[in-house]
């Protein structure tokens, strides 16, 4: 029998046999006989026991036999304590209801015992549980590498100082992590250092070129009248004006020499990574400073310990902590080992939103020659009690059964089932964590 059924939270279809059932007879009560008849009766011999020892114990007392009226009254006592007994347990047994012959059910989701699972529609629906048909495929299967997160080399940069010396901030501060920043945007000064014998032999420099200038424009205030009046040469005193003007050029330069201010600027666009500088921090040359990276520019970086023929893979994919996939395409392979181990890097085209440089990822390769099986959910297996891969099938509209299988993984998303369910049964491929975790 096959019921449709349709609401506004969506349509379902229930599947179910039935069988009609012989009507039940009520179950006729056999009592057992015994050597008492009844409670009733018991309770009536009990009450004459004890008035008979009541007589007996007013009558050996009468006759002055202390002893055998104690124990008369010693057995009366107990006769009719006996009897109280035997009255509240009959009014007990009255009123306890007959125990059914077969246990209510009820729609609570339980494990049976053949290991099976019962749970209602309603149930089903809480769980948000899916299912959908196994559908045979002939696909690559994947390699599983571990990697990481890495920015791309072509639009990633580190600014760092030549000379070395103190930091000194821009206009507007510091630059700040997660900045971000233009290509050729000034991010910091940098203040040279200079050894006394440094700055003394500049200084020394200075001096000459500034004696030569004042020589050289001696010489040019006594010519300028002569050249006047036609004496010298108009042609000497060019040549005094043009040497003067270059011993103040080299006057300015010696200077300016080591130390002027470094000028340190982006040399890429993108965000600020990292920073490891402070107003009045004293560097070395070649430190690095800043780190800038383009996050719509990410690439990972993985390392294969085994030989898995990277030349031209069929698709790779990556998976991220949260459970997120991440399409990949290949970049290249390094034939230099890296802890006894193939570095491999594959970009990611469209970067998702909340990827950080250096996060671990899951790296999915398809490689190798084809395997045919049912493509199912990665979501699909899981684990059970005892270790084993397993999946859940929809055997019944209201129960579902266990089924060991061999998975094979293909990507981020989904694995093949090379064994254990048959072609069209109906598995589990969402809320499967929730089902096998029912007990």
């Amino acid at each position: 029998m096959i019921f449709s059924i349709s609401a506004s939270r969506g349509n379902d279809l229930l599947v179910d046999s039935f069988v009609p059932r012989a009507e039940a007879r009520p179950a006729e009560h056999k009592h057992e006989p015994g050597w008492l008849l009844s409670n009733r009766a018991a309770i009536a011999v009990s009450a004459l026991a004890a008035l008979g020892f009541g007589g007996l114990f007013a009558y050996w007392r009468r006759r002055g036999r202390f002893m055998a009226a104690s124990t008369s009254a010693v057995m009366a006592g107990a006769l009719v304590i006996l009897a109280a007994i035997m009255f509240g347990e009959g009014r007990t047994n009255a009123t306890q209801p007959n125990p059914p012959g077969v246990p209510a059910l009820s729609d609570a989701p339980r494990r049976l015992q053949d290991g099976t699972v019962f749970a209602a529609k309603p149930t089903q629906r809480l769980l948000e549980v899916r299912t959908a048909a196994a559908e045979p495929q002939t696909i690559h299967p994947a390699v599983t590498l571990i990697g990481r997160v890495m920015a791309d080399p072509n639009r990633s940069s580190i600014v760092q100082s030549i000379y070395g010396g103190r930091v000194v901030p821009g206009d507007d501060g510091i630059p700040r992590i997660g900045q971000t920043v233009r290509k050729g945007d000034l991010l910091i000064r940098i203040e040279p250092h200079l050894p006394i014998a440094d700055r003394t032999t500049i200084l020394e420099k200075v001096g000459e070129i500034e004696q030569l200038m004042a020589i050289t424009d001696n010489k040019l205030r006594r010519l300028r009248p002569l050249a006047e009046r036609g004496a010298v040469p108009q042609g000497q005193v060019n040549d005094l004006e043009s040497e003067l003007e270059g011993l103040r050029a080299r006057r300015e330069t010696v200077r300016n020499s080591r130390t002027g201010f470094e000028e340190l600027r982006a040399s890429t666009d993108g965000i600020i990574t990292s920073a490891k500088v402070a107003p009045g921090q004293v560097i070395q040359p070649q430190d690095v400073l800043f780190q800038i990276a383009d996050p719509s520019s990410l690439w990972v970086e993985a390392l294969a310990y085994d030989e898995i023929g990277l030349k031209q893979p069929e698709a790779a994919t990556a998976m991220a902590p949260n459970g997120q996939q991440i399409a990949l395409s290949f970049v290249g392979t390094s034939r230099a080992l890296r802890q006894h181990a193939s570095v491999v890097q594959f970009a990611i085209p469209e970067p998702p939103a909340g990827l950080n440089i250096g996060q671990p990822l899951n790296v999915m390769v398809q490689t190798g020659a084809p395997v045919s099986g049912l493509v199912v959910p990665r979501n699909a297996v899981v684990r059970s009690g005892n270790g084993e891969n397993i999946v859940w099938l929809h055997t019944e509209p209201e129960r579902f059964e266990p089924r060991p299988v061999r998975a094979v993984q293909v990507d981020a998303a989904r694995v093949i089932v090379a064994a254990g369910i048959n072609e069209g049964e109906h598995v589990v491929v969402r809320g499967t964590d929730l089902i096998n975790q029912i007990r």
